[in-house]
């Protein structure tokens, strides 16, 4: 069994040396394939000084990461498989954790750990451990995916015979492609562990991706409300909850929303949301507020006879 990377570059050439070294570093237990975009900053060089003769180097105009990542899959081999982004890192004996997993327990299709949060520096800032084991989950963007409890593309692994049958990743979306394609793993019926291990660093830097929240965060809503769209095996409430969450989203970003308690009232289902009970809890006291003031106010006047 073997371990198989598929790293998608542009323009990473500061922290493409530790990516390949923290790879090379596994010994024999993994290899890469490195699919770039057309860099100009020396990242295909740097990438064939460290390449060994089981890896690959191919530059080449793409239409983004998903669509990197999907010409790598399409060719690179290996029964685990999983993509590391050109400014991440595996640790230490992390391919061999992730390989007896694997080789441990058949039933598996995709398996995640846990990361570390590094920086510029690659000093360690912090750690990560995602909690997600069901489609209910995964879809719920409330409650796990903004509640800290989110998988971290280097923490996860899977099978070539899982990507297969799932599809690749859709390179109609830019930020969260991944997202995507782990639900439709869990659609497809795969089989997910947790495997209580750091496997992998995740860096944090100005000049990432993924820093664009508010973009990452319109894809992850259009993404959920294909899904809801069509009617997921869920519990009947979780899927009237996440409608009314998505609803309320929508209003809530909306350039020129109507006044809440009109559209609170065409849309009752909103009070299955946290946020807007809390609204709600909020506005009601404020009218208790006023109105107790005005009482005091009037139980001050004179009283005529």
């Amino acid at each position: 069994m073997s371990l198989v990377l598929a790293i998608p570059t542009y323009n990473c050439a500061r922290y493409l040396p530790a990516t390949l070294e923290s790879v090379n570093a596994q010994g024999e237990h993994a290899r890469w394939w490195l699919q770039d975009g057309g860099s100009t900053d020396g990242t295909v060089e740097i990438a064939r000084k460290y390449a060994r003769a089981t890896d690959t180097v191919v530059s080449e105009t793409d239409r983004g990461q998903a669509d990197a990542i999907n010409r790598a899959m399409h060719q690179m081999e290996g029964e685990v498989i999983g993509f590391l982004n050109g400014d991440d890192c595996l640790l230490p004996g992390a391919s061999r954790k992730i390989l007896d997993y694997f080789a441990d327990h058949p039933e598996t299709d995709l398996m995640y750990g846990r990361i570390e949060w590094i920086d510029e520096l690659g000093q360690v800032t912090g750690t990560h451990q995602g909690q997600i084991s069901s489609l209910e989950e995964v879809l719920d963007l409330y409650s796990v995916w903004w509640e800290d409890r989110q998988w971290v593309q280097p923490e996860v692994f899977y099978r070539r015979a899982l990507w297969e049958r799932v599809g690749g990743f859709d390179i109609h979306y830019h930020l969260a492609f991944d997202y995507d394609f782990w639900v439709r793993c869990f659609l497809a019926g795969a089989k997910v562990a947790y495997l209580p291990e750091s496997l992998a660093q995740f860096r944090r830097h100005a000049d990432q991706k993924s820093v664009a929240a508010d973009r990452a965060a319109i894809e992850l809503r259009s993404i959920l409300q294909k899904y809801l769209e069509a009617r997921p095996t869920v519990r009947p409430l979780a899927l009237r909850r996440l409608q009314a969450q998505l609803a309320y989203d929508k209003y809530r970003t909306a350039p020129s929303p109507p006044p809440f308690a009109r559209a609170l009232v065409q849309n009752p289902a909103w009070l299955l949301h946290p946020q807007v009970r809390a609204r709600v809890a909020i506005s009601f006291r404020k009218l208790l507020t006023v109105r107790g003031a005005g009482s005091a106010r009037n139980d001050s006047l004179p009283k005529g006879n």
